[in-house]
């Protein structure tokens, strides 16, 4: 509605149209882009800031690392949105519905889910170290064994021992 037009109701005690902007509709935020892009984001940037995950930040990790971030984004919203609620109110659902607490758990099962795939968590890390150790241990074994066999064909017999 712009400035120069004035709203006039339809019927007694209609409400005037949502300015834009307006936060009226929005409960937790998790299916609001302008709530969970700027989390995501900053979950983003501290994971490629650590030195031990920066390999996240190739363009390879770009869709599944977006991922992990709006799911955990949507984690942290559904959270504080629980948090502020009375555990009856959080367990309960009208039918066809699924409660938030039920809904907080889902989100929290997909961010551990993609957590894992990327490195994120204590136990991933551990195997993807040493997956990477072991494909370097197997890279350095086939390289010496290359060299050995090139060190071996360049060799020439001994002479024959008089005997």
């Amino acid at each position: 509605m712009s400035d120069d037009v004035e709203w006039t109701p339809a019927f007694p005690g209609q409400r005037p149209p949502f300015q834009p902007g307006n936060k009226l509709a929005v409960t937790h935020g998790t299916y609001s882009p302008a709530r969970v892009d700027p989390l995501a984001h900053e979950y983003i940037a501290e994971v490629i800031a650590d030195p031990a995950t920066a390999y996240l930040g190739q363009a390879r990790f770009s869709a599944a690392l977006w991922s992990w971030a709006t799911a955990q984004a949507k984690v942290q919203l559904l959270t504080t949105w629980v948090d502020g609620m009375d555990i009856s109110v959080s367990g309960s659902a009208k039918a066809g519905q699924t409660s938030p607490l039920e809904l907080l758990r889902k989100w929290m099962a997909t961010a551990q889910t993609w957590a894992s795939r990327l490195g994120l968590d204590p136990l991933s890390a551990a195997r993807l170290g040493k997956d990477v150790a072991q494909g370097q241990q197997a890279s350095a074994a086939t390289i010496l064994t290359e060299l050995r066999t090139q060190a071996e064909a360049g060799r020439t017999p001994p002479p024959p021992q008089d005997g």
